[in-house]
């Protein structure tokens, strides 16, 4: 009786620059509503081996747009899988009607908050804002895997999980809820001497990313508030010297 073949495990291609989680508030109640559905799903290893290529980068790209995620990720073949999750928007007249009926919902989504009334205010006029059920997604990834999700689909979900967790209006997105954004005048000027004096440096220098708060992923190897916040001094430095007439603004890699 011949033995049956023993196949070496295939490890997924490292990828350099891959997506990765930010965290954000990881007990959103969004966050754990989603996945709660993917676990509902019973997917049983490919689940966990989908949360390992999210946390390991391995997403090259991921755009959300309203009804549909569309990522690349990088198993182990030369060439990444192309994965498309979509889900109908929902619809525009009513969910305007409902906010139009409690500002005070429409005030909070548009500061990129998502209070779990809006959820419920869905509910109470027949909409649902998260997936409930399997046939509520259509999934599709060109990998030979025959169950849906697998495990590519599975990652793509734990990192937008975490990417809402971050920035809710990237679900508010996805469900077609966009709101204006407002065209800042990026004209460049002067500014009066006056208004150069009253330029103080704060005791902080990095106050202000901490206050941005975390993206909802990033490419870099570290945290980006960390990147962010070493900029931030640099920044801070030059802008003193500047203040007193030592106005070299060149940092040390532009030396050559």
């Amino acid at each position: 009786m011949s033995r049956p073949k023993a196949y070496a495990p295939r490890l997924a291609k490292t990828v350099r620059g891959g997506l990765r989680p930010q965290g954000g508030r990881r007990d959103a109640w969004w966050r754990r509503n989603l996945l709660a559905w993917l676990e509902s799903l019973h997917m049983g290893a490919r689940l966990g081996r989908g949360r390992n290529y999210a946390q390991q980068g391995q997403i090259k790209s991921l755009t959300v747009s309203p009804g549909l995620i569309k990522a690349e990720v990088q198993g182990a073949e030369a060439t990444p899988y192309h994965v498309r999750i979509e889900m109908p928007p929902l619809p525009q007249d009513a969910v305007w009607a409902l906010l139009s009926a409690k500002p005070i919902l429409a005030a909070q989504l548009a500061a990129h908050a998502l209070p779990i009334a809006f959820a419920e205010a869905l509910r109470q006029n027949g909409l649902t804002l998260l997936p409930e059920t399997r046939r509520d997604l259509t999934l599709h990834c060109d990998c030979k895997d025959w169950a849906r999700p697998c495990k590519h689909l599975a990652a793509v979900l734990c990192l937008f999980a975490d990417a809402t967790a971050a920035d809710p209006a990237l679900l508010l997105r996805f469900r077609g809820i966009l709101f204006p954004e407002t065209t800042a005048n990026l004209t460049p000027r002067l500014l009066p001497e006056t208004e150069i004096l009253r330029l103080h440096p704060s005791a902080d220098a990095a106050a202000i990313p901490r206050r941005l708060g975390a993206l909802p992923y990033w490419r870099g190897d570290e945290p980006f508030s960390k990147t962010l916040e070493s900029a931030y001094h640099r920044a801070q430095d030059k802008a003193i010297a500047a203040q007193t007439h030592a106005a070299d603004l060149r940092f040390p890699e532009d030396y050559s």
